[in-house]
């Protein structure tokens, strides 16, 4: 006979196992190997969604894509650290297999980039940024806090609450609460509804598969440069300085 083992106890077991895990103080050299392992696995995973650009409709290239973003997002983290913005734990290094927690850097990495393709999208963006002086925009300091309180923090204690928690931009509580990890899940998997029978199937379209590569793309530009140390804007500044003083705080 065949017991299956209870969810919470499967839970246990592996939250056992990641407080088991020995983590010790990454050297330069060994995070600047794994920075670069990122960036290469990124670079394979593009190259074999551009092997399947013949399949129709292209789910599977959808699916590759926004693994190859979160290997880049992984490498950014690991740069954080590098630079002595942020501590290397155990709690980061389980955000660093955390779906969730890479999709929220790469909203905050689409930030730092600020892609435009028109002039008026430039301008646009630039007025934006003056206006906002040194802030952040509501969904840049949402996914920061998200990532730093809500997914890192919790594992950190569960023994805290906020008295009043805050008012998280939408759009990124839905990425912290998966649903661009969804949407890459509906790309490979059939999903079966509370009824017994087949979720409607999302269809992606081959302009979606293009625009994540273009995020690939401009991820592997930004971490390439910032591995290099060439960047430096406005933006940056103020996202790093954003991060530096959110996980300074104890739980």
């Amino acid at each position: 006979m065949i017991i299956l083992p209870r969810l919470a106890w499967i839970r246990a077991i592996w939250q056992g196992w990641e407080e088991m895990v020995d983590v010790q103080t990454p050297t330069k050299k060994g995070l600047s190997e794994s920075i670069n392992a990122c960036i290469e696995n990124a670079n394979k995973l593009v190259n074999d969604s551009d092997c399947l650009d013949y399949c129709d409709p292209p789910s599977l290239r959808l699916y590759i894509l926004l693994i190859a973003q979160e290997e880049l997002a992984k490498a950014f983290i690991l740069l954080l650290v590098r630079d002595d913005i942020i501590h290397f734990n155990r709690f980061l290094l389980r955000a660093m297999n955390d779906h969730a927690c890479k999709h929220l850097v790469g909203l905050i990495m689409d930030y730092i980039i600020m892609h435009w393709e028109t002039l008026e999208e430039l301008r646009e963006s630039v007025a934006r940024d003056f206006e906002l002086g040194d802030q952040l925009p509501e969904e840049i300091e949402s996914a920061i806090m998200l990532l730093r309180f809500e997914k890192i923090g919790r594992w950190e204690s569960r023994a805290w609450d906020w008295q009043e928690p805050p008012p998280y931009e939408r759009g990124a509580k839905n990425v912290a609460e998966g649903k661009t990890d969804r949407r890459k899940q509906d790309a490979l998997y059939v999903r079966i509804g509370g009824d017994g029978r087949v979720c409607l199937s999302p269809v992606f379209a081959r302009k979606e598969v293009e625009e994540e590569k273009r995020r690939v793309h401009d991820f592997r530009y930004l971490v390439e440069n910032l591995f290099g140390g060439g960047v430096s804007s406005d933006r940056y500044e103020k996202t790093i300085s954003c991060i530096r003083s959110m996980f300074t705080h104890r739980i």
